[in-house]
């Protein structure tokens, strides 16, 4: 019984070790990301729905939405925007393709991590600039 618990417990720690994560793998190039805040305040938010026409013929929702107009977050941030074909019925057997660009928000994660920590940074220097000139006018 205890061999083959010591012999599981081995092949358990063979394998382990011998597989390689697939982040490790697939990386290249891995770099910070700097002036994520310069970057994140280009963009503009706003609000918008698809129009409800083009929304049914290519499938997509025609709601209300809150996101970047694509164009503009193209010219600021181009690595966030796809432009996606998408296919539509144009007749019997006939088809069409309309593009949409699309914003990956997904993508957009990290920029606002960088954005956020970018600010702490500056609110901490604030802070110690005004505890200086605080402690300097209590002399």
């Amino acid at each position: 019984m205890k061999r083959a618990i010591l012999f599981s417990f081995a092949a358990f720690l063979i394998v382990t070790s011998s597989q390689i994560r697939a982040q490790e793998v697939i990386q290249n190039n891995v770099k910070p990301v700097n002036n994520s805040l310069e970057m994140v305040s280009k963009l503009q938010p706003v609000s918008f729905n698809y129009d409800k026409t083009w929304a049914e013929k290519l499938k997509i929702s025609a709601r209300p939405q809150y996101g970047f107009v694509g164009a503009d977050a193209k010219t600021h941030v181009p690595e966030l925007v796809t432009v996606q074909a998408k296919d539509y019925a144009a007749g019997k057997n006939a088809y069409r393709s309309a593009t949409i660009t699309k914003v990956d928000y997904e993508s957009l994660v990290p920029l606002l991590v960088g954005s956020i920590k970018e600010q702490q940074q500056q609110i901490d220097a604030l802070r110690q600039e005004i505890q200086s000139l605080k402690s300097g006018s209590a002399k």
